[in-house]
């Protein structure tokens, strides 16, 4: 028997014994009353057998004809030996005549022992990016929507903004939604209060596109006194 068997084989013996009402066990297994009633009946008649299915150890009706299988491994191991899962199921239905599922072949193969012919590639190491030196050097900012004040209250967003070296906070606030007005309020309030920094790091957003327009209020920005 599996785990689960064996939870409902102790869960109705704790009934028997009337440590725990039906209703109980039903909550434990996660079953209705009625279907907690038929459990504790089949055991009561047929003991532990009454737990194991009665398909258990029959093989399925969807597994594949011995002779398939064996002329489906013999062509893996021969004639197509070199080929991976996918070519190797689109040739046995284009030149054998054999439809199997991509999975089929996998899972027969794989059980015959035949390993896949492509590894997987190794995970790439991601070197963490050293901090900036100098405070002012980089500042990075974003934005996260969130039901900040619970449930009850429509969700909004917190946009922040901090200073790579430090780690500093350096200016946030609540708006509705992300948006321009409040990167816009984030590099109002960062250059009056520290100057400009060389470089703001943000995602793609869509409302961190440079607009032509904004070319004249970048000019006016420049004038302010610089942050390094």
């Amino acid at each position: 028997m599996g785990q689960r068997q064996l939870q409902r084989w102790h869960v109705m013996k704790m009934v028997e014994v009337g440590k725990i009402t039906l209703k109980e066990a039903g909550e434990k297994l996660g079953v209705s009353y009625r279907q907690a009633k038929r459990i504790g009946t089949a055991i009561r008649d047929r003991g532990m057998k009454a737990l194991v299915h009665g398909n258990r150890g029959r093989p399925s009706h969807r597994r594949l004809a011995e002779p398939l299988r064996e002329r489906v491994l013999a062509l893996a191991r021969g004639l197509y030996e070199e080929f991976n899962d996918t070519h190797l199921t689109e040739v046995l239905s284009e030149r054998e005549g054999i439809d199997l599922s991509r999975e089929t072949v996998r899972r027969l193969r794989r059980g015959a022992g035949q390993e896949p012919k492509r590894k997987r590639r190794a995970p790439r190491h991601r070197k963490r990016r050293e901090r900036k030196a100098q405070e002012g050097a980089m500042v990075l900012w974003d934005g996260s929507p969130h039901p900040w004040f619970g449930p009850k209250y429509p969700a909004c967003c917190l946009m922040a903004a901090m200073d790579d070296a430090r780690g500093k906070l350096l200016a946030a606030r609540f708006f509705p939604f992300e948006g321009s007005s409040g990167y816009l309020w984030l590099l109002k309030t960062i250059v009056k209060r520290y100057g400009i920094p060389l470089v703001i790091y943000h995602d793609r957003h869509g409302a961190l596109m440079r607009i032509g327009r904004w070319r004249s209020s970048w000019r006016a920005i420049r004038s302010l006194p610089r942050w390094v």
